[in-house]
């Protein structure tokens, strides 16, 4: 029987721990074990924390064959698990039995066998039996210490999440009776765990103590856990084995039979097992412990059928089966041709005759495995044969007859056997014929060309490589990538054929380089070209000119071509693009006109960039020339093209207006003065007395009557030109009464000793604290500043004597009598 412990096994179920030293359980299965003496064997097993293989003191034996999960200190835990999951559900009946000892301490924790979905990662250090809070399953404790208050010892099983012996769903059993006292004990003591169905069943030394309903429906990881708390005590197991109850599985030996035939498999009845057979074909039975088969083999080669018997418990119909294999060979009867063949005068020996005549026999014979086995002779008779060939051959052209090369004229006899083995007689008569004398010349051409070759001398004629156009006379046409040499062969009419190597060389063309030293150019720009690679040049847009390079001015964008021809005559052509682009078309503000002192502005547009001469930047520019200027602009594109345009702003010149006032401060009872135009360049002039009096013709002295009242006039006169430039003068004009007061209207800071100061002279009216003069240029900017009536205008701005002209005035003072600001403006012409 070909009988393993894994065939057995059609279910993944690994088991545990076995420390037992002998075990003897009729029909049980051992998942697995680890267990040695005088040493613990703790291959594939996984543990944590404070657990290792040793030995407990104090116990019946000192070998290592224990494994400790605490020592006798406090805060500690260890557990042991295995590491490969087992699915209960595919057996329904299991149990656990091990040895425990709990002692060497002060009463600690205690420790418990687990069944968990996830194998833990950790333990509870120092409490909780030290399950981990995340554990899920199946938990029987020996607790030694109860946390809830009631008598110690206690035992429990409680399945679900994490671990708390307060919490409701446990069942337990503490020690209210006086009958646990056992549980912490120096010697080991033994304990079983059982499994039907979901019923656990806990047992210590043979008695019953706990029970409870507490399926598994997932696939685990058994092991053992334990924990000191805060007392101290030493934990440890030994002898532990898992086992569940099966049935054996026998198929029996393997067997062979000749087809048709049967043999029977399997083993004898056993009335406790239920037996099925697979695959059922061929079986006299697929429920019995030794059908037989019948199997018909219609080929020439064995065959073999592989049966699987599994076998369960017939208290347990197809659970925790197990499984064995037999292998059945069935031999063919045979039937054979066999095809022979004899020469004339021989024999074939054949199930005892001797046979020389052509025909069919038939005998009946036995294979080595006992199996029928029929014959089937077809013979055949040869004759002997004797043969003569004429034959002509090439002149060096080899012949083989018998074994032998011939390659001379004359007549060669050879004995030889045919093909059956018979005897046969070959002459031969070899003739010579000569070869053919062929010719084609060699070729040079430029790449790309072709040529044909012409061959001469024989009838047929090929050519290798192939390449080209094959005429009717042999002659190809062939246009090669490079220098070739072509095999010609030429047949005569003997057929005989001879081959020649016949050049074509081929010439590189030229690397013809066209270049410029731009591709883009501005109309108008001068363009050099520049051919290179050849020794002779042929121009398409130049066709009277072969020189390698060329000029042109440059007016539209255009293709140029030239043709390159070197040293063997073969040529090659480049070509260049040139872009022309048109020169800007700038736009450009038209010649202006001004005044001096004016300023213009000049807009240009058509470009992307410009440059101004004699002076301006950007494309728009304001100027205020002192002489009439012609600006020049240069605008360039972005295409780098440019082109020039002007524009002009003509100057004219101002008029000056000039006026005197004689006398400028009078009084109330003697109002009249006189008023002279001193205006240069004027030929309109209008002047307005300030009492709503106006002349607008100015040419003699004006003699005119203010009022009889003390006041201050404004005169204003307003000249211009022919080219309508303009300019303008204001004068003061005082008839005093109370206040008296003195405000000349020129002076002329020029370093003599006269008249060098603007400084107006209060004689009476006005408080010097209070005093204030302000003078302004005609743009209306405050050129000078005094809070003194004692200090007047030097004439001088930033360190500069101001230009001659009009200048504005306002002085604002305080009469102390009236206690009343007062404000008086005019105008003060500086001279030089």
């Amino acid at each position: 029987m070909n009988f393993t412990i894994n065939r057995m096994i059609r279910f993944s179920l690994i088991l545990f721990l076995f420390f037992r030293f002998s075990l003897v359980i009729s029909q049980t299965f051992v998942f697995a074990q680890l267990n040695g003496t005088p040493n613990i064997n703790t291959t594939g097993w996984n543990l944590t924390g404070n657990a290792y293989a040793g030995d407990t003191g104090g116990d019946a034996d000192s070998s290592p064959n224990e494994l400790i999960l605490t020592n006798a200190s406090g805060n500690q835990s260890g557990g042991v698990f295995y590491g490969t999951a087992i699915n209960p559900a595919i057996c329904s009946k299991w149990t656990v039995e091990f040895d425990y000892r709990i002692w060497g301490g002060s009463a600690a924790d205690g420790l418990a066998f687990c069944f968990l979905d996830v194998p833990p990662a950790g333990f509870v250090s120092g409490g909780g039996v030290g399950i981990p809070g995340t554990a899920n399953g199946l938990k029987v404790i020996l607790d030694t210490w109860n946390n809830c208050g009631g008598p110690n010892p206690e035992l429990q099983i409680y399945s679900g999440v994490g671990y708390n012996e307060c919490i409701a769903g446990i069942v337990k059993l503490d020690n209210s009776a006086g009958n646990l006292g056992f549980v912490r004990n120096n010697n080991y003591q033994p304990v079983k765990i059982t499994y039907l169905n979901g019923v656990v069943t806990l047992f210590i030394n043979n008695i019953q103590y706990l029970t409870g309903n507490f399926p598994i429906n997932f696939s685990g990881y058994m092991g053992f856990t334990a924990s000191t708390g805060g007392s101290t005590d030493q934990h440890s197991i030994r002898n532990v084995i898992i086992y569940t109850d099966q049935a054996i599985s026998n198929a029996g030996p393997d067997v062979s039979f000749c087809s048709s035939n049967s043999s029977q498999i399997g083993s004898t009845n056993n009335t406790t097992y239920l037996y099925n057979w697979s695959p059922s074909n061929g079986l006299s039975s697929t429920t019995v412990s030794n059908p037989t088969v019948s199997l018909t083999n219609t080929g020439n080669t064995p065959i073999t059928q592989v049966y699987t018997v599994s076998t369960s418990l017939a208290t347990s119909p197809g659970v925790c089966s197990t499984t064995d294999q037999v292998s059945v060979t069935v031999y063919p009867h045979l039937s054979n041709t066999v095809n022979a063949s004899i020469c004339e005068g021989d024999s074939y020996n054949f199930d005892g005759q001797s046979l020389t005549s052509s025909g069919s026999y038939t005998a009946n014979f036995t294979t080595v495995n006992g199996c029928d086995s029929i014959v089937n002779l077809n013979l055949t008779v040869n004759p002997n044969i004797a043969i003569t060939i004429d034959t002509t051959i090439c002149q060096g052209s080899v012949v083989q007859f018998g074994g032998q090369n011939l390659n001379s004229a004359g007549q060669f006899v050879f004995n030889l056997q045919t093909s059956g083995g018979c005897d046969s007689t070959l002459t031969v008569n070899l003739s010579i014929n000569s070869l053919p004398v062929i010719s084609a010349s060699n070729e040079e051409i430029c790449f790309g060309e072709q040529v044909t070759l012409i061959p001469n001398g024989a009838i047929n004629y090929s050519w290798q490589p192939n390449q080209g156009q094959l005429g009717a006379n042999g002659e190809i046409t062939v246009s090669p990538l490079n220098t070739t040499n072509y095999t010609l062969t030429g047949t005569d009419a003997n057929n005989c054929s001879i081959s020649i190597s016949v050049l074509v060389s081929v010439n590189p063309l030229p690397i013809i380089n066209l270049v410029s030293n731009s591709n883009q150019y501005c109309v108008g720009n001068q363009i050099q070209l520049i051919a290179s690679g050849g020794i002779q040049y042929i121009w398409g847009e130049f066709p009277l000119n072969s020189d390698s390079q060329q000029t042109t001015i440059a007016q539209q964008s255009s293709w140029y071509h030239v043709n390159g021809i070197d040293i063997n005559g073969c040529q090659a052509t480049d070509s260049l693009f040139i872009l022309v682009n048109a020169n800007p078309i700038l736009t450009i503000t038209p010649d202006q006109s001004i005044c001096l002192g004016e300023a213009a502005s000049i807009l240009v547009n058509g470009a992307s960039s410009y440059i101004w001469s004699p002076a301006g930047s950007g494309n728009s520019f304001t100027f205020s020339p002192t002489s009439s200027t012609t600006y020049t602009i240069v605008g360039t594109d972005n295409n780098n093209c440019s082109s020039e345009i002007t524009s002009t702003i003509i100057v004219h010149p101002n008029p000056s207006a000039g006026l005197t006032v004689n006398p400028s401060i009078t009084t109330s009872d003697s109002p009249f003065v006189t008023f002279t135009n001193t205006s240069v360049g004027a030929n309109i002039c209008i002047i307005d007395l300030g009492d709503q009096t106006v002349f607008d013709v100015f040419n003699e002295p004006i003699e005119h009557a203010y009022p009889f009242t003390e006041g201050n006039y404004s005169v204003n006169l307003w000249v211009s030109n022919s080219f309508g430039c303009t300019d303008s003068i204001e004068l003061f004009v005082q008839i005093k009464g109370d206040e008296l007061f003195y405000i000349p209207n020129t002076f002329t800071p020029d370093g003599d000793e006269h008249n060098n100061l603007f400084n107006p002279i209060f004689t009476a009216g006005f408080d010097p604290a209070n005093f204030q003069m302000d003078i302004y240029n005609r743009w209306g900017e405050l050129i000078f500043q005094s809070f003194n009536a004692e200090k007047g205008w030097d004439g001088f701005y930033q360190g500069r004597l101001c230009p001659i002209g009009s200048y504005s005035w306002k002085i604002t003072y305080k009469n102390p009598d009236i206690d009343e600001y007062k404000v008086i403006t005019g105008h003060v012409n500086l001279l030089k």
